[in-house]
C-alpha cells in the first residue's frame, strides 16, 4: 500500500456513511422551517407598529446573519458527509466530494443567492440608519427572497428524491 491510499476502517461499513450522510437532510430539514419563519417577516411587517415592530425587525435582521452562518456549515456538513461516505466506500476522502446530482450543484448555487440576499438585506438596513431611502434595496431584498423560498423548497424537494437514491440504490 503507498501512503496516499488510506484503510477503510473496520465495522459498520455501512452504518457511519449512512448516518454522515443523513446528518445533511436532518440539519437541513430544520433549515427550511427556518428560511420559512423568516420569509413569513413580510406579513407579519405589515401587521405591526410602533416599538413592537421595530424589536421584531431587529429580530428578523440577527436571524437573517445567523441562518446564513447555519446554511454555511449545513453546506459544509454535506461535503464532509460526501467525504466520509467516499473514505468508507471507496478508501479515499476525495471519491465521493463532488456533488453527482443537480441537487448537489445548486447547494452551492443557492448559498450565493442566499449571500445575495443578506447583502441586499443588509444595505437596505445601512440606508436605512442612515436616514438615506432604503425602498429600491428593500424592494430588492423582498424579491430575491422571494426566489430564495422557492428554490429552497425546489431543492429540498430534490433533496429528498436523491435521499431515496442514495439509499435505495
Amino acid at each position: 500500500m503507498n501512503s496516499t491510499e488510506l484503510t477503510q476502517p473496520a465495522g459498520h461499513m455501512e452504518l457511519v456513511p449512512a448516518i454522515a450522510l443523513l446528518l445533511h437532510p436532518l440539519l437541513a430539514s430544520g433549515l427550511v422551517v427556518w428560511v420559512w419563519w423568516q420569509y413569513t417577516w413580510r406579513k407579519h411587517s405589515k401587521e405591526l407598529k410602533g416599538d413592537e415592530r421595530e424589536q421584531h425587525r431587529a429580530r428578523h435582521e440577527r436571524n437573517g446573519e445567523r441562518l446564513l452562518v447555519a446554511t454555511g456549515l449545513v453546506i459544509v456538513v454535506a461535503f464532509v458527509g460526501r467525504m466520509v461516505n467516499g473514505w468508507y466506500t471507496q478508501g479515499s476522502v476525495w471519491a465521493d466530494i463532488w456533488p453527482q446530482s443537480l441537487h448537489g450543484y445548486m447547494g452551492p448555487v443557492g448559498f450565493a443567492l442566499l449571500v445575495a440576499l443578506s447583502r441586499f438585506g443588509r444595505e437596505a438596513k445601512t440606508l436605512r440608519e442612515n436616514g438615506e431611502s432604503y425602498a429600491l434595496a428593500k424592494t430588492k431584498h423582498g424579491r430575491a427572497a422571494d426566489l430564495v423560498i422557492y428554490l429552497v423548497f425546489l431543492h429540498a424537494f430534490m433533496g429528498f428524491i436523491y435521499t431515496f437514491d442514495i439509499f435505495l440504490a
